[in-house]
């Protein structure tokens, strides 16, 4: 089970919700993520980001590698 909790700051993070999370999940793993807002990147673009990283970490072989693809293209180019 995923969960996200977004706060304005991290001074709206109190031991409550700590516990909260700790009665919900009990013995489960757990992982805490921490992000900083950038005003400057829009939030359909971090949503279309997370969106992206569950797929290339449920399934790697769609992962690209963007250096590999721009050397593969311009190693095309050259010999055309």
């Amino acid at each position: 089970m995923n969960a996200s909790f977004h706060f304005t700051s991290a001074q709206e993070i109190t031991p409550d919700i700590l516990d909260i999370i700790r009665n919900a999940y009990q013995e489960k793993p757990v992982s805490i993520y921490i992000q900083e807002y950038d005003p400057l990147v829009p939030e359909w673009q971090i949503l279309e980001m997370r969106r992206r990283d569950t797929i290339t970490g449920n399934n790697p072989v769609y992962f690209l590698d963007g250096d590999k693809v721009m050397y593969e293209l311009e190693k095309e180019l050259e010999t055309a």
